[in-house]
């Protein structure tokens, strides 16, 4: 079965997570970039409320064809209890029907589960696994 790890990170955590997950499976690795990368009080202020109404930001071109997985492994910084809006943004590329891990990682190890897969679930897209992750 051929399964991707796709990532956003604005600290680094999320991005220790994901690389070690996909080195321990041997998977491939895609990391979603912000087109201009925002101040720390922007990320977090603004990005906490676009998050919290599942908005998204613009990104860069992803360098994956979705459709070559069976899995994608999303690995999805939380703010304010729900993903970055960049992984938002990442999400809408990923063709519908295709099965998807979802790997929240935050300070608090908490998330808005049902909000979340609600969300996800919305984009056509099957969620097969949950987890958070405290860092």
């Amino acid at each position: 079965m051929s399964e991707l790890v796709l990532f956003y990170t604005y600290s680094g955590n999320t991005k220790k997570a994901a690389e070690k997950f996909s080195q321990d499976n041997n998977f491939d690795i895609c990391e979603v970039l912000d087109i201009k990368k925002q101040n720390k009080f922007a990320a977090y202020t603004a990005g906490c409320f676009n998050a919290m109404k599942g908005g998204s930001r613009s990104i860069r071109e992803l360098d994956v064809k979705f459709g070559d997985y069976e899995v994608i492994n999303v690995f999805a910084p939380i703010w304010a209890g729900h993903p970055a809006p960049s992984i938002n943004s990442a999400l809408k590329f990923i063709p519908k029907g295709i099965k998807v891990k979802l790997f929240m990682v935050s300070a608090s190890g908490g998330s808005n589960k049902n909000g979340i897969t609600k969300r996800i679930q919305d984009l056509g897209l099957e969620i097969i696994g949950y987890e958070n992750i405290k860092m």
